[in-house]
């Protein structure tokens, strides 16, 4: 709570949420921003670093997260895998 007011008295134009997508379980990050993301001004954007998980995107996005970026869709990409509404699609 105190690191989200001194940061957010210094009016910076944007807020990045970090190191919540380093292996923990996605419930234990989703906590996290259920706790932080209310102490961060709305009018300026909440970006949240290296989730890309198309659950973890909606599930942000609900609990009020701007942006979002992540190696993963590159990564899968680039190994001959497509994300799909059904889930990982190999086209290789």
């Amino acid at each position: 709570r105190q690191s989200a007011a001194d940061l957010t008295s210094m009016d910076f134009p944007g807020y990045a949420i970090g190191g919540l997508s380093v292996g923990e379980p996605k419930h234990l990050m989703y906590g996290v921003l259920d706790y932080t993301v209310p102490l961060l001004p709305s009018n300026k954007p909440r970006y949240l670093m290296g989730v890309g998980s198309p659950d973890a995107l909606i599930e942000g996005s609900i609990r009020g997260v701007d942006m979002f970026d992540c190696v993963l869709p590159t990564r899968i990409a680039r190994n001959g895998t497509t994300m799909t509404s059904q889930g990982r699609l190999v086209v290789r």
